[in-house]
């Protein structure tokens, strides 16, 4: 493959996970409207909590293996069809194990029946989800990732669909997650069409001696990713246990409008991490000016989409659901979180570039452990809003603090508060100021907080036209 041709599929790449991941956070975002109108608040708190048993499920499927077996195919195309037949092996093995997980947590849980039910019905979507992994190996291999992109987009919009129909028939939870399966199975057949001229599954090609050997290359990555899945489902699982069902749906409704912005500032912050493992260890000065840019420049767009959420939070929960804006406050809560994940996403990366792998599993399980009991001991008396703010001082104190902490005493690198803290108090001026001119949380005090932040960020000097270019490897500040 010629530089040109590489050039042109990291770029169609990049713009196919910006843009079509965009496009999948609405369509999952009018999943989740279309769910509170035709179900209500309860079954709408019901169905996140399975889904977010179903996304650790779904972890226990991958388990680290689709990187894995992506950097040995890239680094050798002959063993290409050994490789992904190992991987299928492994999917084989691990798409029970991954129901028996799920089963496992309803169980031991203790949840309804009709949760129970409902959460076994859309178990089956792992199924489809494990013949998804094989092929997703290969489009990240070939660096096609907008296959995968498109399949996903015209699955989240199938749901949609089948929603509405589920809904006005009268369908039930798990008339819900019949629709899931549905989904995910819309998802295998479109991207099985679209790699059908490079890979056709075959029970002939899976290699069952490969399976030990993938999962334990994969063990460490598993392990870490099933404590963050767990870190970030951790909420609606104490919820579900210690609160009402309706605190249930505040919390995950807020957690929904919330989490796109985490994931297009994480992909933003992802940029630093190739270009500081390019600078590490030789060129110091160059990974510094990376990192503090990179840092600048994700927290600019954070605090900005902070100010606006904050803004206007009555109005995006009314968006969902009118019987959902009482849960306002929960969606200001976790507006502060984002900043503060800000921080994480972009630094905590960079601890495995200057080799502190072992110390970002401690403290992540010290996040885990204390986000639990701290959730734990505060939603039965505070419900939602107490595990908000659960959530917020444990990212604060276990995950951002640690990441800066480690990185700083690894690297030797000093971060640069200045900017940040302008940044900070540029926000919380903007929030001050149209919160009183503006008090009812309409769309239009998201859209005056956005205009009113970002000539203040610039007049404050905390923005530099550099802060803005993007950073290419060999160039810096």
């Amino acid at each position: 493959m010629s530089a040109a041709q590489l050039a042109r599929k990291v770029v169609r790449n990049a713009l196919s996970q910006m843009v079509g991941r965009n496009l999948i956070a609405l369509a999952r975002l009018a999943v989740a409207a279309t769910i509170v109108r035709l179900w209500g608040r309860d079954a709408f708190g019901e169905y996140s909590l399975i889904l977010g048993l179903l996304t650790m499920a779904e972890w226990v499927l991958d388990f680290g293996t689709t990187e894995i077996f992506v950097r040995d195919i890239c680094r050798d195309r002959a063993q290409e069809p050994t490789l992904l037949g190992a991987l299928a092996a492994a999917k084989l093995v691990q798409a029970p194990a991954a129901f028996a997980f799920l089963a496992f947590a309803l169980w031991a849980l203790r949840y309804p029946k009709h949760i129970l039910e409902a959460g076994l019905v859309g178990g089956f979507s792992l199924v489809f989800m494990a013949a998804v992994l094989v092929l997703r190996a290969l489009v990240k291999a070939d660096l096609a990732l907008h296959l995968e992109v498109f399949a996903e987009l015209m699955s989240v919009l199938a749901m949609v669909g089948l929603v509405w129909v589920a809904g006005y028939a009268g369908a039930g939870l798990l008339g819900l997650f019949l629709c899931h399966t549905a989904s995910r199975a819309v998802f295998f057949t479109i991207l099985a069409c679209l790699v059908r001229s490079r890979y056709r599954a075959s029970l002939r090609d899976v290699h069952w001696t490969r399976i030990a050997p993938a999962l334990r290359s994969s063990l460490a990555v598993g392990m870490i990713g099933l404590l963050v899945v767990f870190y970030e489902s951790v909420d609606i699982i104490v919820l579900s246990k210690f609160s009402s069902t309706s605190d249930l749906a505040y919390y995950s409704a807020a957690q929904r409008l919330i989490w796109p912005l985490v994931m297009a500032l994480s992909s933003v912050g992802s940029t630093l991490y190739p270009l500081a493992a390019s600078f590490w260890p030789h060129d110091r000065s160059s990974f510094e000016h990376a990192s503090q840019r990179a840092l600048n420049l994700v927290l600019l767009l954070a605090v900005a989409a902070a100010c606006c959420t904050m803004a206007s939070a009555e109005s995006l929960m009314a968006l969902l659901g009118k019987n959902l804006q009482p849960g306002s406050a929960a969606l200001r809560i976790l507006a502060l979180l984002l900043v503060v994940k800000a921080v994480t996403a972009t630094l905590g990366p960079v601890l495995y570039v200057v080799h502190a792998q072992r110390q970002a599993l401690q403290f992540i399980i010290l996040a885990v452990l204390a986000k639990v009991s701290l959730a734990a001991a505060v939603a039965p008396r505070y419900g939602y809003l107490g595990v908000a703010l659960a959530s917020l001082l444990t990212e604060a104190f276990f995950a951002a603090l640690p990441s800066v902490a480690i990185l700083q005493s690894h690297s030797g690198y000093q971060i640069r508060w200045k900017v940040p803290l302008r940044l900070a108090t540029a926000g919380l001026a903007t929030v001050a100021t149209i919160t009183w001119a503006i008090p009812d949380g309409t769309l239009a005090a998201g859209i005056a907080a956005g205009l009113f932040y970002l000539p203040l960020a610039l007049m404050s000097g905390a923005v530099r036209k550099a802060d803005l270019t993007l950073w290419t490897a060999g160039r810096t500040a």
